[in-house]
Parts: structure tokens; sequence; C-alpha cells
């Protein structure tokens, strides 16, 4: 069930009865949820003069009171539904499930669903913190929004990136509860961002080039199928979900391309990527294109192989193995070979445009943010003004 247990006791009132004396009022009690006790309410009645048309008001308000009560009409959720007193963790959970299904159907990346345990076990982590016990939806209101986000920016000491990651989550599970019913109006749309939403260059650190040559050093020695996934993150620009899907007939070596099925791509268009020399001659080295056609390129041990892998196995063996071995910094991830490929790609020739092609950007000014700032010109002309002032 959705409903806490003791939805009941929502229900649980005391009739309204007129109190008079130096005031006059309507009083009646009704089960709290927030605070978990009978709470008063009270409507005052003096501003009526006279007092037979006192009498007479608060005789018909304690009739209507009363049936509506009896009827199980709550003040404190007169404005919301019956689902909103639903557990939140509850909600939470149906959430998972639901984008767990979406996973298994391929509508959304490995990535993604682990991002999304991630915020969840964050705020679950807050919710116990803070002894925020039986929470239901109607709690996750604004003004419980913005003390989470405060306490992940200030408490936790986060940057106002981080931060505003939650707020974007935050949103997409508000959007949930709306849409299902649970709550009338998003919580966190209304809640400002703290960084700047500006476009800037990559924060991501690319591998220098002594660095690049311990990586592979290290794996021709003791891996050489991670090195063919680095290579091909590398040169290829193939992003690991998409490396995963890679199967051996998608591999031409006599046109040097490898194809990639729009199903696997982020773009959801089918592409090729060029393979080039050095890239090529492992691959006959390794001798891959042996393997049988249907074979996925990247299996158990990153090995062609019949069974898919998670695209997670990739980043974990970087990070538990390559970087341990190397003692590589932390900024330094297995994903910082596709934006060192971008990079070194548009100084080796000096055209964002090959670059943008091979990394199968929509736009050339995604390929330009990779642009290194040593590499930036001025223009020719303007360099060649000689207008006096």
């Amino acid at each position: 069930m959705y409903l806490a247990e003791n939805l009941q006791e929502i229900k649980i009132y005391r009739p309204a009865r007129l109190c008079t004396g130096k005031e006059w009022f309507v009083e009646y009690y009704v089960y709290n949820p927030e605070l978990k006790i009978m709470s008063r309410k009270k409507i005052k009645l003096n501003y009526i003069d006279k007092v037979s048309e006192r009498r007479s008001f608060a005789n018909g308000l304690i009739r209507r009171l009363n049936a509506e009560l009896e009827k199980g009409w709550n003040p404190f959720i007169a404005e919301e539904n019956s689902k909103s007193y639903a557990l939140l963790t509850k909600v939470m959970d149906d959430f998972m499930k639901l984008n767990r299904k979406k996973f298994a159907e391929g509508d959304i990346r490995e990535a993604t669903i682990l991002s999304y345990e991630s915020y969840f076990n964050k705020l679950t982590e807050y919710i116990l913190k803070h002894k925020y016990t039986e929470l239901y939806v109607y709690s996750f209101n604004k003004d419980f929004v913005i003390k989470y986000l405060d306490y992940i920016y200030n408490e936790l000491n986060l940057s106002s990136r981080t931060r505003d990651n939650y707020l974007k989550f935050l949103r997409l599970f508000s959007n949930y509860l709306v849409e299902r019913a649970f709550i009338k109006v998003s919580p966190a749309d209304s809640v400002t961002v703290l960084g700047k939403n500006k476009r800037g260059n990559k924060n991501r650190t690319v591998l220098p080039p002594d660095v690049m040559q311990k990586v592979s050093a290290y794996l021709q020695a003791n891996n050489k199928n991670f090195l063919l996934a680095s290579q091909i993150l590398y040169f290829c620009m193939v992003r690991p979900k998409e490396m995963t899907h890679i199967r051996i007939s998608h591999i031409d070596l006599e046109r040097s391309v490898i194809f990639i099925p729009g199903e696997t791509a982020k773009n959801y268009k089918d592409a090729v990527v060029t393979i080039p020399e050095t890239l090529n001659a492992l691959i006959c080295e390794m001798g891959i294109t042996d393997y049988p056609s249907d074979y996925y390129l990247f299996s158990h041990g990153f090995k062609p192989g019949e069974d898919h892998i998670r695209e997670t196995l990739f980043s974990k063996y970087w990070d538990r193995t390559v970087r341990k071995a190397l003692d590589l910094p932390m900024t330094l991830k297995f994903y910082s070979l596709k934006d060192t490929g971008i990079t070194d790609m548009i100084r080796k020739y000096n055209d964002p445009i090959i670059a943008r092609d091979q990394a199968r950007h929509h736009d050339l000014s995604i390929t330009n943010i990779y642009t290194p700032s040593d590499m930036m010109q001025g223009n020719e002309r303007i360099k060649n003004d000689t207008r006096k002032f």
C-alpha cells in the first residue's frame, strides 16, 4: 500500500462546539498528521456584533463542520488528497522500480540508474540524520527542498554545481510526484540554481603525454584487451555504453571503420567512426576479427564473447587497477581518454570539424569547448589594423 498504516488516525476528530465568554468561538479537534497529535481548530465569532446573529451563525457553522468531519474531512489535508499521505520512502522505491525497468528495456543508461540511486541514498541519509520518521509526501515541499539543498551545499560543503545537480534531480522526482497526483505543484521548480548557467571549457582533466605513455606501456604488458578499449575511447571517442554493444561484425578493417548502431548511440543515430593506423594494428595483432561475428567485442574480462557486460566495468577497472598501479590522481578518469583524444585531435589537425565528426557532436560549438587555450588565435586582419586613435 502507498498510504501509511495509521491513515485512519487522520480521520479522528472531536465534534465542533460553541464556546462563549469574553471571546466567542467555535472549536473542534482533528488529528494533525505532521505533529501526530490531536490539534484544536478555532473559528472566532466576535466580529459578528449581535449576540442573536452570532449564535445563529455558530449553530449553522457547527452543523456544517460536523457533517464534513463525519465524512472524513480534515482541514490539514483539505488542499491535498489522500495520496499526499503516502510514505515518501515507498514512493521513492516505486520511482526506482520504474526506472530500473526502463534500464532493463534499454531506455536509459546504467549510469543514469546509478546516479538516481546515489541521489536517493544521500536523501535517505539526510532523512535519517534529522530523524524524519514516517515522512509523508506532503512534507516534500519547497521548505524541505531548500533545507535539504542547504545541507548539501553548506553542511557537506559540496560545490554549487553539485548542489544544482541535486536540484535538477529533485525537479525530476517532483515532476514524477505531480504526474501521478501525489502533489499538485512541483516544490523544486521555483528553487533557483546557484551556479551560473553558462557553458565554459570542459572541466575534465586531459592526460599529459607522459601519463599516456605510462598507461599504454602498463596495459600493453598487463591487459591488451583493456588497452584496446582505451584506444577505442581515445582514437574513436566511442562511449563506454556504446562499446559494450559493439559486435565483431561492426568492425570493418578494409574500410577502417567501426559501425555504431543508433539504438545504442547517445544521439540514437547510426554512425561510423574511423579506425586510425595504430588502432588497426592492435586489432590485427589481437586477431579480433577471427572471433564469431555475433560476439561482443568486450565481454567478460574485456575479451570478445557472447555475453553483454555493464559499462561501469570499464571505469571500475581503471579506478581499481590502472589508477592504483600507476598512482594516477583522481582527476584522471577512464572517460578522460575521450576528452584527451578530442583535444589531441584538434591540436594535431588544427581543424575542429575533423574532431567533431569523429566524436559525433551534433554541433561544432560542442567540439570547440575542447579547443586548448594555447590554440585560440586572434584575427589576422584585426592584428594588421593600422587605424589611428
